[in-house]
């Protein structure tokens, strides 16, 4: 299944509110590019990271970034809760779903992802959506929808997919599942 609800819902109220004041209190420290883009900010950090704890893990941790290229730096690194989401939300959703590497990712409005493949599944909370933004799974002619009502959703982005904003701006909570041995 390309996208499977999960059983674990929490209060959409609770996580915008949370999610206000957190952005209220940091501003644009929090986000790997002005205001506009599209953006990324860490919830989990690395130890190995060294900069800054918000944004070392956004974008490709795979090679394409020349600060992470001189370290081997997996998702499974980025389990260090940032201090700010302590006692949030935030926090609960990623101790529920064993969650690495979590992020919130903005996306503006009008724009889309190239086509491309994660190397583990993801989980969704989407915070704000419009009904027309889609993930799209180009290989299989599937397009999918996530609403914005406080459940997580598992994505299988090891296969070839995009994201596609069609309307206004969208925030979703993001994280990597873990890989079993």
């Amino acid at each position: 299944m390309l996208v499977k609800r999960t059983n674990h819902s929490y209060d959409l109220n609770r996580c915008l509110v949370e999610w206000e004041n957190i952005q209220s209190r940091f501003g644009d420290n929090l986000w790997s590019k002005p205001l506009g883009e599209n953006r990324q900010t860490c919830i989990q950090r690395s130890n190995e990271s060294g900069g800054n704890p918000f944004t070392d893990g956004t974008g490709s941790i795979y090679g394409n970034n020349p600060v992470k290229d001189h370290i081997l730096i997996s998702q499974s690194d980025y389990i260090i809760l940032n201090d700010i989401y302590e006692g949030t939300v935030f926090a609960d959703v990623i101790r529920d779903m064993n969650g690495e590497r979590s992020r919130v990712m903005h996306m503006s409005s009008h724009s889309t992802y190239s086509v491309h493949k994660d190397k583990s599944p993801r989980y969704h909370l989407v915070l704000i959506t419009n009904p027309n933004a889609y993930f799209i799974f180009p290989t299989l002619n599937e397009i999918v929808h996530i609403p914005a009502d406080g459940c997580v959703y598992e994505v299988d982005t090891t296969l070839p997919h995009s994201f596609v904003n069609c309307g206004k701006e969208r925030d979703h909570l993001v994280m990597s599942k873990k890989l079993t041995s």
